[in-house]
């Protein structure tokens, strides 16, 4: 029974959350909120990006070869990342009130975090196109040598810098810490 409910709260966040953050207005993060978020999510993100790309890389690619090794290093951190994510990650859901946001906040944390594993996993390898794979291995082989958080950091810091561009790019936005 346990896990027929886990199962049906991964569909409804899986079928709701792209809608209501494409719905809504952007959801505002502070920096260090989506330092956290990215942090504990980047060995989901390598993972999926890989997946994604594998398709259209060579052989050599750096994420053909050690894109697994980088996210099972940074996947190590996880759980040092997640009291500070797992906020930032609620307030991407919507607002208290949203059935599918509020399935996701009433879940156990074990749960929650599958659940956003599994999320930002799949989001990622469906987002990504194709014909961007070969400068996205470029960059995680550039960033590889770094620790997650300036890794994370760094992908903060671009999403500030983009998120001030006209036309505003992506569905959330870095506010004022």
């Amino acid at each position: 029974m346990r896990k027929k409910g886990f199962a049906r709260a991964i569909a409804l966040v899986l079928t709701f959350a792209p809608g209501v953050a494409a719905a809504a207005q952007p959801v505002c993060l502070t920096h260090a909120e989506a330092t956290s978020l990215l942090t504990y999510a980047l060995p989901q993100a390598i993972n999926g990006t890989a997946a994604r790309c594998a398709q259209v890389l060579p052989a050599n690619a750096f994420l053909r070869r050690h894109g697994g090794e980088l996210a099972a290093r940074y996947a190590g951190q996880k759980d040092k990342y997640w009291p500070q994510a797992k906020p930032a990650f609620l307030k991407t859901l919507g607002p208290d009130g949203d059935v599918s946001a509020n399935t996701v906040r009433n879940l156990p944390d074990d749960r929650m975090r599958q659940i956003v594993d599994i999320f930002v996993e799949g989001l990622v390898s469906q987002q990504i196109a194709l014909k961007s794979c070969n400068k996205l291995d470029l960059a995680i082989d550039l960033l590889s040598p770094l620790p997650p958080e300036n890794t994370a950091g760094l992908i903060a810091l671009t999403m500030e810098v983009a998120s001030n561009a006209e036309p505003k790019m992506g569905k959330f936005a870095l506010c004022k810490d």
